[in-house]
């Protein structure tokens, strides 16, 4: 459950809302829309109360879905990453998982509306391999039972660039790319 006192409404003027609001709230989120939120309470009946207050939270678009063993995502201060190949990662505790295009903090706090927007934006054909790689390589993570952070996830993103994205989920290469991320991440701590 997504109510409109709960959301940030275009251009982030905290104000009352009014029945005008109420009226366009579909305009902002409609059933069936992907929505990065935060969880704010459960209820007995199974429900969830989401918020979707900072600038952080929307509508999830430019990107792909990849759900993975939740076992596997482990709970830290935040869930929102930008890895330094030019993608934006959302690790829910849920098991699922965006990759998106980098869209900068500044664009969007220019254009508050962006946040609702339904419409993907052009993606080069470089970020769309960069999406497709970070994908793969969180699939192959998942597969092989490693633990998914943002850090395994760009020691993954590295250790595939010898290799072209399509050939990231075959056994093999998924195989030597888990090794190789494991023992990283055990040379780290």
């Amino acid at each position: 459950m997504l109510l409109l006192s709960s959301i940030n409404l275009p251009g982030g003027i905290q104000r009352r809302k009014s029945e005008s609001d109420e009226l366009q709230m579909r305009s902002f989120f409609a059933e069936g829309d992907l929505v990065f939120a935060e969880v704010q309470s459960y209820f007995a009946d199974g429900a969830l109360s989401l918020h979707t207050r900072s600038i952080q939270y929307g509508k999830l678009r430019n990107g792909t879905f990849v759900a993975v063993f939740p076992q596997l995502v482990p709970r830290s201060r935040s869930h929102f990453h930008t890895l330094p190949c030019g993608v934006d990662v959302v690790l829910g505790v849920n098991g699922y998982v965006w990759i998106s295009k980098h869209v900068p903090v500044a664009q969007v706090e220019a254009n508050a509306e962006h946040i609702y927007s339904d419409k993907n934006e052009l993606i080069s054909e470089h970020e769309r391999e960069s999406i497709a790689r970070v994908a793969n390589c969180v699939q192959l993570l998942n597969r092989l039972y490693v633990r998914i952070t943002d850090t395994s996830i760009i020691f993954a993103y590295e250790a595939s660039l010898g290799h072209a994205v399509k050939d990231l989920l075959t056994m093999d290469v998924a195989t030597e790319l888990a090794h190789t991320v494991t023992a990283r991440l055990k040379q780290q701590s």
